[in-house]
Parts: C-alpha cells; sequence; structure tokens
C-alpha cells in the first residue's frame, strides 16, 4: 500500500507543475483594466475576476490537460465559466428566497451515496499529504517511519485492496471525517449547492401531477396503427415564381402576426467586410524548405550527436506521428498508402537512410526508411518509414503586410472616404454579413477575435471613433467590418425575419398550387389499384404506408398534428379530401385500423404516468431556469479583459 500511494503521489509534482504551465499560457490573456470592475454582475451580486480566472484554469486542468486552445475555444470555455457563475448567483438567491438548507441527515446520506467521489478526494489529499512528507523527511529512514505512521493513520477502507462499504458508512458516522480538508470542502458543496439544488427542484416540480387519463388518451393515440393508401403532389413540383411575394405581403403577414412572432431572440448585428486570406508566399515556402534542409544537414553530419527520432518529436508538427519519433506506422505497408510524391522518395530509400525534403500538399517531409520488402524480382513492395513534417504557412511578414493593406483602408475612410471605394482601388470587394448573433461569427470566415467587442463595445470603454474595426483575424482571415444594422433582443423586427416570412410565405403558394392540381386529379387518385406497380399519375406519388399518428407518413413527416385530424376523422374505405400538409398537399385513404389490447394499453398507461412525472419534473425546472435567466439582469464585463 505505502509503494501505490507514494508512485501516486508522484503525481500531484506533475499536477502543479501542470498548473503553472496553465498558468503561463494564460498569462497573455491579463486584462488590462487592472481589475478594477468585477467580471460580471447578477443583480446586485458581483463576480470577481480572481474567482472567475481560478475557475477556468481549474477547467483547464481537469478537462483539457494542458492541451492548446485556439482562441475561438477559448472564448466559449470562458462564455461556460460565465454562465455557471450567472446561474450560481441566481440559485443562491433563491435558495435564500425559499430558505432550503441541507440537513445534517442530508449531508450523511449524501456522503454515504456518493463513496466514489469521496474516496478519491481522500485519497488525493493523502497523497499531497505523503508529497509533503517526503519533502520535509531528513532521511530515508525518517521518510519511511513517517510514511509509515501516516498511513496507519488512514481509514481502514483507504488502505485495504477491497473497498469495504460498511467501514466507509461507519466512518462517516465520526467526527474523525471532518477533519479532512477534502470532506470540509465537499460538505461545503453539498450544503451550499448540491442539496439546495435539490430541493429546489423538487420544490418546483411539486406542480407536476400527470394524469392516467391524459396518459389513456395519449397511448391509444400513439398505439393505435393505420393501413394507409397516401397519394401526395409534393410542393417541389409547383415552382412558384419569387416575385408574386412582394413586401407589402411580406410586410402584412409580420403585421397579423404582431402579438407572438418575430421577436429578436439575441442582440443581432450585420456587417460589411472586407477580408483577405491568410495564404503562404512563394517566399514563405522558400524560407520553409531552408529551414528543413538545415534541419536535413543536422542530421545527416555525422558529428551531430541529434537523432532522427528525437528530432521528430521537437520539430515535427504531424502530431500523430511526432510523439512516436516520427515512425508512421509499426508494420510495412505497401503503395497506395500515401501521397505520390512522398511515396516516390520512401520507396526509393535504402534502410536507415535519410532523404532531402520532399514537398507534398501537406507541406515538407524529411523521410527516413526503416526498412523495406522487395519480391522475386527485386522490387521494393511495402516500406516502413517516418517523417519529419513542416507545414506551410503565412509568415508573420506575410501577415503583417496584409494587415497593413487593411489598415490602410481604415485610415482613408476614417479620413472621410468611402469603404466600397477604397477596399475596390485595392483589388478588395465588400462583402455583408448574415444577421450575426452576439458571441456567435460571420458564417464566411468563422471567429475573428475582436468581433464581438467591436460590435457591442462595454460601456467602460471609451467610445472607438471609428466605425471601422482594428484588423480581425484568425488562421484563415484577416478582416475588418462596419456595423450596418442592429437588433437588440426583445425587439420585433421585420428586417431580421424578411426573408423566412417571404420563404413561408411562396411555401403557401406552393402548397395552395398543389392542392388545386391534387383536386383536378382526385378521381385517378381514388381509382388507383396499388397492387398495379405501373400505374402512374404526373406530379403524384402514390404509396402504401402502415403507421401510427405519431410516425413518418408521406407528405405530412414525423408526428405532424394535422395527421391524427386526418386519419382519425376518416372513414374505413374512402379517400379523404385534399389537405395542404409540410410537404405538400396530400390525399389519405384508411384501409385497416388496428386499435391495441387492453392490457398492453394498461400498461403502457403505467408507464407513461411515471415517465411524464419525471420527464415533467425535468422540463420544469428546465423552464423554470431559463426563465430565471431571462428575467435577471445580468453584466457582463468579459470584454474588459478579453478582447474577443
Amino acid at each position: 500500500m505505502l509503494t501505490w500511494i507514494n508512485e501516486k503521489a508522484k503525481w500531484v509534482i506533475v499536477i502543479f507543475a501542470a498548473g503553472i504551465a496553465i498558468g503561463l499560457l494564460a498569462m497573455d490573456r491579463v486584462p488590462n483594466q487592472g481589475h478594477s470592475y468585477p467580471i460580471g454582475v447578477v443583480n446586485d451580486r458581483k463576480i470577481s475576476y480572481t474567482e472567475f480566472d481560478s475557475r477556468v484554469k481549474m477547467v483547464m486542468q481537469n478537462q483539457y490537460q494542458n492541451q492548446h486552445l485556439e482562441d475561438e475555444q477559448y472564448s466559449q470555455l470562458r462564455s461556460q465559466v460565465f454562465s455557471s457563475f450567472v446561474r450560481q448567483a441566481l440559485f443562491a438567491e433563491q435558495f435564500e428566497k425559499a430558505e432550503l438548507t441541507a440537513s445534517v441527515a442530508e449531508l450523511k446520506d449524501a456522503f454515504k451515496r456518493n463513496s466514489d467521489a469521496v474516496r478519491a478526494r481522500l485519497v488525493q489529499e493523502a497523497q499531497a499529504r505523503l508529497y509533503a512528507i517526503q519533502q520535509q523527511a531528513t532521511s530515508q529512514e525518517d521518510l519511511m517511519q513517517r510514511s509509515q505512521a501516516y498511513i496507519a493513520s488512514l481509514p481502514k477502507f483507504l488502505t485495504d485492496t477491497t473497498f469495504n462499504k460498511a467501514d466507509y458508512d461507519a466512518w462517516i458516522e465520526t467526527p474523525a471525517a471532518y477533519r479532512w480538508s477534502a470532506m470540509l470542502m465537499l460538505e461545503d458543496e453539498m450544503k451550499n449547492n448540491t442539496i439546495p439544488s435539490r430541493q429546489l427542484q423538487a420544490l418546483v416540480g411539486a406542480s407536476v401531477h400527470p394524469t392516467s387519463l391524459e396518459a389513456k388518451w395519449s397511448v391509444e393515440r400513439r398505439m393505435t396503427d393505420y393501413e394507409l393508401q397516401v397519394a401526395v403532389a409534393p410542393n417541389s413540383a409547383f415552382v412558384v415564381d419569387s416575385n408574386s411575394v412582394d413586401s407589402v405581403m411580406v410586410s402584412g403577414y409580420f403585421k397579423a402576426h404582431a402579438l407572438d412572432s418575430f421577436f429578436v431572440k439575441k442582440d443581432m448585428a450585420q456587417f460589411q467586410y472586407v477580408s483577405i486570406p491568410v495564404e503562404a508566399t512563394a517566399a514563405d515556402d522558400a524560407s520553409i524548405r531552408e529551414y528543413a534542409m538545415t534541419l536535413y544537414y543536422q542530421l545527416t553530419d555525422s558529428s551531430s550527436a541529434t537523432t532522427f527520432e528525437d528530432m521528430a518529436r521537437v520539430s515535427s508538427e504531424d502530431p500523430g506521428s511526432a510523439e512516436k519519433g516520427g515512425v508512421l506506422s509499426e508494420d510495412f505497408v505497401g503503395r497506395g498508402t500515401y501521397v505520390k510524391s512522398f511515396e516516390d522518395v520512401a520507396f526509393a530509400l535504402d534502410s536507415g537512410k535519410i532523404s532531402e525534403p520532399v514537398r507534398s500538399q501537406y507541406g515538407y517531409h524529411i523521410i527516413k526508411s526503416y526498412g523495406n520488402v522487395k519480391n522475386d524480382k527485386g522490387e521494393v513492395e511495402k516500406v516502413k518509414v517516418g517523417h519529419i513534417l513542416l507545414t506551410v504557412t503565412a509568415s508573420s511578414n506575410t501577415i503583417d503586410s496584409l494587415e497593413k493593406i487593411l489598415t490602410s483602408i481604415k485610415k482613408d475612410v476614417d479620413a472621410g472616404s468611402d469603404l466600397v471605394t477604397e477596399a475596390n482601388a485595392r483589388g478588395l470587394d465588400v462583402k455583408t454579413s448574415e444577421w450575426v448573433a452576439r458571441e456567435d461569427n460571420i458564417s464566411a470566415m468563422g471567429f475573428l477575435r475582436g468581433l464581438t467587442s467591436f460590435a457591442w463595445p462595454n460601456e467602460n470603454l471609451p467610445d472607438e471613433e471609428s466605425e471601422i474595426s482594428n484588423v480581425l483575424k484568425n488562421n484563415k482571415w484577416v478582416a475588418i467590418a462596419k456595423k450596418v444594422g442592429t437588433f437588440k433582443a426583445g425587439e420585433r423586427s421585420l428586417p431580421l425575419y424578411y426573408k423566412d416570412i417571404k420563404e413561408a410565405l411562396l411555401k403557401q403558394k406552393a402548397g395552395k398550387a398543389a392542392e388545386i392540381y391534387l383536386n383536378s386529379v382526385a378521381a385517378q387518385v381514388k381509382a388507383w389499384n396499388p397492387a398495379d406497380s405501373t400505374a402512374k399519375i404526373d406530379k403524384i406519388d402514390l404509396e402504401t404506408k402502415n403507421a401510427s399518428v405519431d410516425g413518418f407518413v408521406p407528405g405530412f413527416g414525423y408526428g405532424d398534428p394535422l395527421i391524427a385530424k386526418v386519419v382519425t376523422k376518416a372513414k374505413v374505405g374512402e379517400w379523404t379530401a385534399p389537405v395542404v400538409a409540410e410537404n405538400g398537399a396530400v390525399m389519405v385513404k384508411v384501409v385497416s385500423k388496428k386499435t391495441p389490447k387492453v392490457e398492453d394499453v394498461e400498461e403502457a398507461i403505467k408507464q407513461d404516468v411515471d415517465n411524464a412525472y419525471r420527464f415533467g419534473i425535468m422540463t420544469a425546472f428546465n423552464d423554470y431556469v431559463t426563465t430565471l435567466e431571462a428575467s435577471t439582469p445580468v453584466k457582463s464585463n468579459l470584454d474588459l479583459y478579453y478582447r474577443d
């Protein structure tokens, strides 16, 4: 047991080192505002930058384990952590209002039911203590004595090979259990969050009362099977002129739905922007090849102690093979495995030899042969190789030159010129984005660091003197943007929904045309014999289908409420009149109807009531939390600290 814990204790050092590394990586993200503002405010509760930054680093350490995150991933992580603080503050208010507290009995019960989580924290604390003993020991003998004494003092369930739940439960009842720092922290977490959250969920869910009558209606409806004949005149067969729906019709539709539709759910903005793709130049390519040749000369220098494998681990930009010393496959592989330019060189190399840099679509490869397999004719059939990959990307000089072009456009526009004029003068186009929600991206370019801060500047920052953004960039683009329109969450907007409304009206027209046509061929539909596989009607899809009202029916789609309305009123053996459904006009004939057995219905009702109760509680609580978040004023100062 001592050996096991000592070995585990070594990981504490690794974790501490990882934390330090993450901290150093994050240093360039420390705000310029000097911590004079909280990171956010929920009602009157302030979220401190220190607490926020600590939680971000903890998530980085626990979930991402030192992985490098791109700017967009960092931004999403910070938004998620901020949301967790907001929800925590909202819950704290509700706990206080409802006087929700965790009793001693509830705490002990939670500890007993979560023994794995408790033991994991205790082991971490024990490992940290053993590490401290190692650091403080004056000799190997002192280390052994103190370590053994400490291990002997640990609860029996921690040191036994097999976990004894009875011993653990008994230990929870003793005062000694609550002398551990890990237990005190877990107790605080359960007392202030976990248990009150469960109590709040039960309180909100108390209003959920599913009835057997409702369940019976749903079950019988769902379990009744229909044998159907279906005739569909699909919307796609009836092309409607886009000009047949004008702005007056769209505006009329918008006004007709004035009370309940077309609200802006998030703050939105629209941009004009000028973008330039970030691509490597011929000079960049030559520079990478020159560097690749430097590595090649070093590897082939007989006086150099550097091995190919060590160089691959340090220099290769192929993460899959770099950690394996550049080796691409443990087995010998045949032709067709690699791209041709790479393969031609790899199959020509003698065992142990290293090639000069080889260009492929992926960059420059320095290839090493680990042997080959030849056929009877002496031709190489299979090889085993490794490589060092150097990708060809735009250099900082290239990117700087692109940024200078955009900066010059910004400067001229600020001096009174026009964005389109200045962009066109440099051979560039000005494009208009779709409507973009706060913290979302212009779809054509993806995440651009600084776009959100430009579009929705923090009130604590000085007003921007320019209507043009600074240069925005990611790995593929550099751009500048001009905001040309905004909407605030909660407003109603015709321009934002104009395209959607027009498409809906065009779809209605197509559906009406399909209905008129289906009426004109109704006699042919009614005369249709499914047994005749050659029977066809122009622009009509004919099909037989077995389905419930919750299933898929051609023309209607899945679970369309109109299915139930049509088939439950239809007379068996007769065709219905055409109706306009989701995907076109439809006529239906109910050939037969099969109702479920009584005992099957009764069993399904029991399950439905139970499921409806559990699902209802969850839905009610989620709706409660969503409403709570939407109705609470939240001030975010993330953009004071991080220029996303």
